[in-house]
């Protein structure tokens, strides 16, 4: 087995070699980095000599990284984290701050809580790297967070949180059935939202949604014939359908003189949305900066009624069609 001179492996190695896997670009690594593209290509040479492995393959006009280079990424993420934290003084400058911020959410129904948070950010740092990833399934929340490959989600409460993860509320929602008034009229009971064909839309959960958990308790049957992988897509294959849609309240945003709405046929407990970080980070003063613009943010909106991060987050029920 090949020894490896660890001496020889910087911080700066290690951020050139992250931030080109996350890219998938020398090019645009070296945008990232403030920095030349033979810069970072003499870096990752030196790293490949090092590991002896190439790292990274062509692949079209891109890159692909190595399975050597997939299974180092999380500990050399680990490995920065813990060097930033030496130097770590409680004091942060956002401006001086080469790493992008980046933030998981269900982007197809936290469409204008995303565009409150960019407009902020972008009016504190307006050169500001900033990225928004969808979520995908809730069981993605700890991995992502623990690895910092995103530094925050936004998401809807799952039964219950990993001990590794804190959490505060953002606000609660309610759910409601919508569907195309040009098509069909409002749910009048369970037998007739039984009856109807359903579309499903995926907002960051699991295989079985809360909601679905809660109607299996209730003994209410739907008959789910499409899925939908965003808001956008499931309202416009709904149009001309009788199809019926369970969303949160919040969905008419994005809905309004598309689809129509009525309230669930019976009652149900509130949806919550949260704010997610990882416990291993929770004293640092990046992360204290980036919660603290969103908590203005979002308390500042004119979409719902916030109150503070760490009391009571509720929005304003005013979506009724």
């Amino acid at each position: 087995m090949q020894r490896i001179d660890i001496s020889q492996i910087s911080g700066r190695v290690l951020r050139v070699f992250l931030t080109v896997y996350d890219e998938k670009s020398v090019s645009r690594a070296a945008e990232v980095l403030n920095s030349s593209q033979s810069t970072v290509s003499h870096n990752i040479e030196k790293l490949r000599g090092l590991l002896g492995d190439t790292l990274f393959v062509q692949s079209g006009r891109g890159i692909v990284p190595s399975a050597r280079a997939d299974a180092i990424a999380p500990k050399v993420r680990r490995i920065l984290i813990d060097l930033e934290g030496l130097a770590d003084q409680g004091v942060y400058d956002p401006v001086t701050d080469p790493d992008p911020f980046v933030i998981a959410l269900s982007s197809s129904i936290l469409d204008c809580e995303l565009e409150v948070i960019s407009t902020a950010l972008r009016a504190s740092l307006p050169g500001k790297h900033l990225v928004f990833r969808d979520l995908g399934t809730q069981g993605d929340v700890e991995t992502l967070l623990d690895q910092r490959q995103v530094d925050v989600v936004l998401t809807l409460r799952p039964r219950s949180y990993p001990n590794t993860l804190s959490h505060q509320p953002l606000f609660h929602d309610e759910i409601r059935v919508f569907y195309d008034p040009e098509a069909r009229g409002p749910v009048t009971s369970v037998a007739d939202f039984c009856a109807a064909p359903h579309a499903t839309l995926a907002i960051g959960q699991g295989h079985k949604s809360l909601l679905q958990t809660e109607l299996d308790a209730l003994a209410i049957h739907r008959r789910v014939v499409l899925g939908a992988p965003n808001l956008w897509m499931l309202v416009r294959l709904m149009q001309g359908t009788d199809l019926l849609a369970s969303l949160p309240t919040r969905a008419a945003r994005s809905t309004e003189g598309l689809l129509a709405s009525c309230p669930f046929p019976v009652s149900l407990p509130p949806l919550h949305f949260d704010l997610v970080w990882h416990r291993r980070y929770a004293n640092s003063a990046r992360l204290e900066w980036l919660l603290m613009l969103i908590e203005t943010a979002l308390s500042q909106s004119r979409f719902p009624s916030y109150g503070a991060i760490g009391g009571s987050w509720e929005q304003a029920s005013v979506f009724n069609g």
